[in-house]
């Protein structure tokens, strides 16, 4: 972790300036909606669907836009860039405690979309990915463990703030703690390597003689394949099919506090319940699989993801006999609820390489995002035509097996590619 004179690697602020983002303005949006939507439905008399439209503008633009990000992220000064929209994203969530129309909302949700494709599930990879030549996974991981706590802590700061303020102060006090947290913090720390003149953390110091920065610029570039190379290798659709099973299969464990509270009877201070095992469980998870693919490879990980997600569904399964196994059900369901945010961009640095990962993982998020997003309403037509959950669970199960062997397919196929490149 120490660098020279016994300092900390910068690489290290960078996380802690990935870890504010998401403690601030990712943390505050992602409760956007949530707790909002009945007292601005009663206050507006509007429906709810004219209402939550916010969220599908915010994601369809958000999904649309990250291409065009990631190659702005790769050629501007990128601590400005993500400043700016850092600014973007607060102050679209400020402007929505002074509109008085449901459909003024989708002006927000447009901003915050486009912005959070500046800061979220492309920015924050690619960044740790500049940064990060060893323990890469493990830092994902952590960062996105504080995003899912932030979002617990978000959703009863928000539950309180309504309740003494209203909603309208609400949303700006959210606001206000989200650009402190955050901006200041994207401003002043995060920048390239390049324009700080550094090494990555666990890549070699370019100091000394030429051999050796030879040997580091040799190191830097690595293996990687280019966007032409990805779109005409079998392995990398095999990779990018993985990632969008699991970014549908991911939005199953969102149906869990409704699926207690609608199939099981329950009351809904025990689906909220539920509903916190699986957040606590996917705290846990950024963690672990982020050490496990450091320590034992994409594999594991992939391994992870199927074996929770065939506990955990199976025990949501019996619960449905025996209602009170849906807290641990929910919480190891939770402990693969990270694979969408953790796994997917591992699985595909480690198939594409790194020298053009940042634009090759743009493409796929734009996918992923738009059909893991896009469909997420799709899940509860198993309960509207059947009256049950239980095939939603069973198809969550067969998706991450189903993600895990395409996965391990792409990766054996990406090994027998790197040794004809290499020898």
């Amino acid at each position: 972790m120490g660098g020279k004179s016994g300092r900390p690697h910068y690489a290290w602020k960078i996380m802690i300036a990935c870890m504010c983002i998401k403690m601030g303005s990712a943390g505050a949006l992602t409760v956007a909606m949530g707790n909002f939507v009945t007292p601005i439905v009663q206050d507006l008399n509007c429906e709810v669907s004219s209402l939550t439209m916010f969220v599908s503008i915010q994601a369809i633009s958000m999904a649309l836009m990250y291409t065009l990000a990631s190659r702005i992220l790769m050629s501007r000064k990128i601590g400005r860039v993500m400043g700016i929209a850092s600014v973007a994203e607060v102050s679209g969530l400020a402007l929505m405690a002074t509109y008085h129309s449901p459909y003024m909302f989708y002006l927000s949700g447009l901003i915050t979309g486009v912005a959070q494709a500046f800061t979220g599930y492309v920015a924050i990879p690619t960044v740790i990915n500049m940064w990060f030549k060893k323990k890469a996974g493990t830092v994902l991981g952590m960062v996105i463990a504080v995003g899912s706590a932030a979002g617990i802590i978000y959703n009863m700061l928000s539950a309180r703030l309504i309740v003494m303020f209203g909603w309208r102060s609400a949303y700006m006090i959210l606001a206000a703690i989200a650009a402190v947290i955050t901006i200041p913090a994207v401003f002043l720390i995060i920048k390239t390597p390049r324009e700080l003149g550094l090494s990555p953390y666990g890549e070699e110091d370019r100091t000394g003689n030429a051999e050796r920065q030879s040997r580091a610029g040799e190191a830097e570039s690595g293996y990687g394949l280019t966007l032409k190379q990805a779109f005409h290798s079998g392995f990398f659709y095999l990779a990018w099919i993985a990632c969008i099973l699991i970014s549908y299969a991911s939005g199953v464990s969102g149906y869990t506090a409704t699926y207690t509270t609608m199939e099981l009877g329950q009351s809904i201070a025990f689906g909220s319940l539920a509903g916190i095992c699986v957040n606590v469980g996917t705290i846990i998870s950024s963690i672990v699989l982020g050490r496990l693919n450091d320590k034992l490879g994409v594999r594991a990980g992939l391994l992870w993801g199927a074996g929770t997600a065939l506990v955990g569904y199976s025990i949501m399964l019996l619960s449905r006999t025996y209602p009170i196994l849906v807290l641990p059900g929910a919480f190891i369901v939770g402990l693969g609820a990270s694979m969408y945010a953790v796994q997917c961009p591992l699985l595909a640095k480690k198939i594409v390489g790194d020298r053009h990962y940042s634009q090759i993982w743009s493409w796929m998020m734009m996918a992923n995002s738009l059909i893991g997003g896009g469909l997420y309403s799709s899940i509860g037509m198993f309960y509207d035509r059947f009256g049950s959950y239980k095939g939603t669970f069973i198809m969550a199960i067969a998706l991450y097996m189903g993600a895990m062997v395409i996965g391990m397919a792409a990766l054996c196929a990406s090994g027998r590619n790197k040794e004809k490149e290499f020898g």
